[in-house]
């Protein structure tokens, strides 16, 4: 096993990347390696907080070979392009949510990333949490007998209230950008669903 640190690459530094590479400081396994955005002075702001290099382009930074993950935080309708991007050059992806806006492409991302033998993954990733997994694990021990409703709701007040940058909210709707915390919590718990319906 290398003792070495995963050298990661930020792609998106907006609201959530400073929140990201603290986090990332906490870990001797991972070092951020560097930053890029279309703003480039936000890649330099970021890289001059907590280290790493300031690439000017993606593609700059997805030519370095010293990177070997790329986080992306990117506005929302741009992840399957940038995901695309990484995983063509040889890049480990884990993306913020959602994936992709569409079934098809979020599979083509899956299907992209096994081909290339790398990995994918995306958040959220709350189904980490303690109480959480205590949860999991006693669904599956059938401690709870079979499971037949859940129930889940988000209540977090208007988004404007608290948040620096609503404008992404707006642009994908409550589903894609709230409703997937419960969501990934029922479907990781419970397997993916085989019928939806919806009311409103």
């Amino acid at each position: 096993m290398s003792t070495k640190p995963l050298r990661v690459g930020i792609a998106g530094c907006g609201n959530i990347a400073g929140p990201y590479a603290r986090t990332m400081q906490g870990y001797p396994q991972i070092e951020l390696a560097g930053a890029t955005d279309v703003f480039p002075e936000r890649a330099r702001a970021l890289t001059a907080d907590y280290g790493g290099r300031a690439y000017a382009t993606l593609e700059e930074m997805l030519a370095d070979p010293a990177i070997d993950l790329v986080v992306n935080l990117t506005i929302h309708h741009a992840h399957p392009a940038v995901i695309t991007q990484c995983l063509e050059a040889g890049k480990h992806v884990h993306s913020e949510k959602p994936l992709a806006m569409t079934y098809a492409d979020a599979k083509g991302l899956v299907d992209l990333a096994a081909a290339r033998g790398l990995r994918l993954s995306c958040s959220p990733i709350t189904f980490m949490g303690e109480a959480q997994q205590t949860a999991w694990k006693a669904i599956r021990s059938g401690e709870l007998g079979k499971v037949r409703v859940v129930y889940c709701e988000v209540n977090w007040g208007r988004i404007e209230s608290w948040h620096p940058n609503p404008g992404p909210f707006y642009e994908v709707g409550a589903l894609f950008d709230v409703g997937v915390y419960p969501l990934t919590l029922v479907t990781t718990f419970l397997a993916p669903a085989r019928r939806v319906t919806a009311y409103g």
